[in-house]
């Protein structure tokens, strides 16, 4: 799946749940998938802070886009090379805000992160913004982008 595919699906994604009634509390089944994504996040920041590049490329589809607080574009070999060659390195990270929406096999999560780190020898310290889309393929969720935007003071 390429970037512009992604894209596409966030778009449409978004736009079908616009005109989507307005439901009174989820079903059991969207509350247990919004708990699998959430622990998936505290897994993946996790995984991020020991600089596991192995789960991390587990929990990241192959066709993954990440558009960076700096504005580069990032793929996944990209990033679990950063990882396990240890030129991404976080020594402190917090996410909060976390909110999850659920569109049948999709799943959206905004949030935000507060973290101390590089990558590739340039700071990625600060507090920001995001959006992260999962899909659930063969059976498990799998991020598929992620967008981030650093908060200005």
């Amino acid at each position: 799946m390429t970037l512009r595919s992604v894209s596409a699906i966030l778009c449409l994604t978004m736009l079908g749940a616009a005109v989507q009634p307005v439901r009174s509390a989820p079903t059991q089944s969207e509350q247990r998938t919004v708990q699998t994504i959430l622990r998936l996040e505290r897994g993946r920041n996790e995984a991020i802070l020991r600089g596991d590049a192995a789960t991390l490329a587990r929990m990241t589809s192959d066709d993954y886009s990440f558009i960076t607080i700096r504005g580069e574009l990032r793929n996944k070999p990209e990033i679990v090379k950063g990882f396990a060659s240890g030129a991404f390195k976080y020594d402190a990270r917090q996410i909060s805000d976390l909110k999850v929406r659920i569109y049948g096999t999709t799943a959206i999560v905004t949030g935000r992160a507060s973290q101390k780190g590089v990558e590739n020898a340039k700071d990625y310290s600060g507090a920001y913004r995001f959006t992260r889309v999962y899909v659930k393929q063969h059976g498990a969720w799998q991020t598929v982008a992620l967008q981030t935007t650093l908060e200005t003071p």
